[in-house]
C-alpha cells in the first residue's frame, strides 16, 4: 500500500499563537537591532516545528494507509506463515496474464499441467489428454491417478507420454462426520459422500482425498526437475484443450492467476457464502466481502507462485479441519480459494475475468442455456424435458459443426468454444454444464470439434 507523501507544515500551517509569539519575539530582537539574533531565533523555532510534525503526522499517514483494505483486519489471527508473505518480488499489473497484457513467445516446452484424475474410464483421460496433446503441448502432464486404474488407462497414458501416479489409499486419521468408516459402510448401505470424505491417500492421511491434490501436486512439482515454466493445475473429469494453454501466443504468466465464472456468479452462492460463513465468521454474502466467484478447478501460475499456492491452502485446510464449527462433509476448496484471494493471502495474484485468459468457464453460462432451452422447448412441444434434452438441439444448430447457434456468441463456425475477443478458448472448464444437447453433438462423433477432441490418433 502507498501511505502517500509525508504533509510537512508550511508557513501557512502554522497557528495563530504561534504566529503572535514569533511576532513579539521579532518586535523584541528588532528593537535591540539584533537581526542576528533573531534570524537564528526563527530557524531554530522552525526546525523544531518541523521535527514535531513528523513525530506527529508519521503515525496517521501510517495508519491511514494501513486500514484501506478492512477485508484484511482478521489477519491478525494466528495463520501458518508462508513463504509468499515475505516475497519480496513486485505484484503482477492486472492486464498482464489476459489477453490485454503480455503474450508468450516460446513454446510450452517446459511447461506442465497437473491434476487428480482417480477412478474414470479411459473416455475421461481421452477428452483431457488427448485434446491437450492434439492442442500442440510439449510440455509435462503430471496426473494423480486411482491404485488399481480402470483397463487400458496405464498403457493410454503411457503412450501419450504422461507422468502417472498411482495413489495409496489408506484410512483417515480423522473422523469428520461423526460414526466412522465402518459406520458409514454398515449393513452394506454406504454413503458416498462420507465414504469419500473417509478415504485419504499417503502420506496425507490428515485430509480427505479430495482435499489432498494440493500438497500431493506440490510434491509431485517439486520434484519434477524440469518443470521450470508455468503450471496448470486442472480439474481432470470436466475440461478439454482446444489450444495450447502455454504456447506462442498464449498469454504471458507471471505470477498466479485464479479465473473467474460467469459475471452473474458471486461469492453469495451458499458453496463460499454459507462454508466460508460456518468456518471463518466472515460473510461473503455482504459488503464488504462480497465479491465475483472464482473457480477452484483451474489455477494457473509460475512454479514458485504454484509452489506456494498449493502450500497456503493445504495450510488453510489443515485450520478449517481443526475448527470444531466447520462441517466438515460439506466444505469444499471452492470456499477457501475464494477465502485466501479476497483476504490477500495469495502473494502476486490476479484474478482473470471469465473468457479474458487462459481458462474459459461456461458452466454457469451452459446451465442457463440448457434451462432456457428447456423451458422454451417444453412450451412449443409440451414434451417431457428429459426427452427434449436427449432429442432437440441447441436454437440454432446446422446439425454440423455449429450445436448452438452463432446468436448466442458462445462458438465459432467449426463449433470451437470462443473468447470475447472472438479467438478460440485454450482451456474450456466445466463442459459437461454445457448439458445433452451439448454431449449428443460429440455422441454423434461428427463435426470439427469432436475431431479434435476425439481424433483418428486415439
Amino acid at each position: 500500500e502507498s501511505y502517500g507523501a509525508m504533509v510537512l507544515p508550511q508557513p501557512s500551517n502554522v497557528t495563530s499563537r504561534q504566529k503572535s509569539i514569533l511576532n513579539r519575539s521579532k518586535k523584541s530582537i528588532l528593537n535591540k537591532s539584533n537581526l542576528t539574533i533573531f534570524a537564528a531565533l526563527c530557524a531554530v523555532v522552525g526546525l523544531f516545528l518541523i521535527l514535531l510534525s513528523n513525530v506527529l503526522l508519521l503515525p496517521l499517514a501510517v495508519t491511514s494507509g494501513g486500514s484501506a483494505s478492512g477485508k484484511a483486519a482478521f489477519l491478525a489471527k494466528a495463520r501458518p506463515q508462508s513463504a509468499d508473505l515475505a516475497d519480496p518480488s513486485p505484484p503482477a499489473n492486472r492486464a498482464d496474464g489476459t489477453n490485454l497484457g503480455r503474450i508468450r513467445t516460446q513454446g510450452s516446452r517446459h511447461t506442465t499441467v497437473m491434476g487428480m484424475a482417480v477412478g474414470y474410464s479411459i473416455s475421461t483421460y481421452r477428452t483431457f489428454v488427448g485434446s491437450l496433446r492434439r492442442s500442440g503441448f510439449e510440455g509435462h502432464i503430471i496426473l494423480a491417478i486411482a491404485p488399481d486404474p480402470k483397463p487400458g488407462v496405464l498403457e493410454y497414458l503411457t503412450s501419450k507420454n504422461v507422468t502417472a501416479v498411482r495413489l495409496e489409499f489408506a484410512d483417515c486419521d480423522f473422523d469428520p462426520g461423526g460414526g466412522g468408516k465402518a459406520q458409514a459402510m454398515d449393513g452394506g448401505k454406504s454413503s458416498g459422500h462420507k465414504v469419500e470424505a473417509m478415504t485419504c491417500a499417503r502420506p496425507y492421511t490428515d485430509m480427505m482425498v479430495r482435499w489432498s491434490r494440493y500438497p500431493l501436486l506440490r510434491d509431485y512439482l517439486e520434484a519434477c526437475e524440469g518443470c521450470t515454466g508455468p503450471v496448470l493445475v486442472s480439474d481432470v473429469r470436466d475440461t478439454f484443450f482446444q489450444r495450447d494453454p502455454f504456447g506462442t501466443g498464449a498469454p504471458e504468466v507471471l505470477g498466479l492467476q485464479v479465473f473467474r465464472e460467469h459475471r452473474s456468479m458471486t461469492t453469495a452462492n451458499w458453496i463460499v457464502q454459507q462454508i466460508a460463513l460456518s468456518c471463518t465468521g466472515l460473510n461473503f454474502g455482504e459488503e464488504p466481502y462480497l465479491a465475483p466467484m472464482l473457480c477452484s478447478g483451474t489455477t494457473v501460475g509460475t512454479r514458485e507462485t504454484m509452489l506456494r499456492y498449493l502450500t497456503i491452502m493445504y495450510e488453510e485446510m489443515r485450520v478449517w479441519l481443526d475448527n470444531p464449527s466447520c462441517d466438515h462433509r460439506w466444505v469444499g476448496d471452492q470456499a477457501i480459494h475464494n477465502y485466501l484471494f479476497y483476504t490477500g493471502r495469495f502473494h502476486n495474484a490476479v484474478a482473470v475475468p471469465n473468457r479474458m485468459g487462459i481458462v474459459h468457464t461456461p458452466g454457469v453460462q451452459g446451465s442457463m442455456l440448457l434451462e432456457e432451452h428447456a423451458k422454451d422447448m417444453i412450451e412449443k412441444t409440451g414434451k417431457d424435458r428429459l426427452v427434449i434434452m436427449n432429442t432437440i438441439p441447441y436454437q440454432g444448430a446446422n446439425g454440423k459443426d455449429q450445436w448452438i447457434g452463432p446468436q448466442f456468441d458462445l462458438i465459432d463456425k467449426e463449433g470451437f468454444l470462443v473468447d470475447f475477443n472472438g479467438e478460440r478458448s485454450r482451456v474450456v472448464h466445466q463442459f459437461d454444464r454445457l448439458g445433452l444437447p451439448f454431449g449428443n453433438y460429440l455422441r454423434n462423433k461428427q463435426g470439427k470439434l469432436w475431431k479434435h477432441l476425439y481424433g483418428p490418433d486415439d
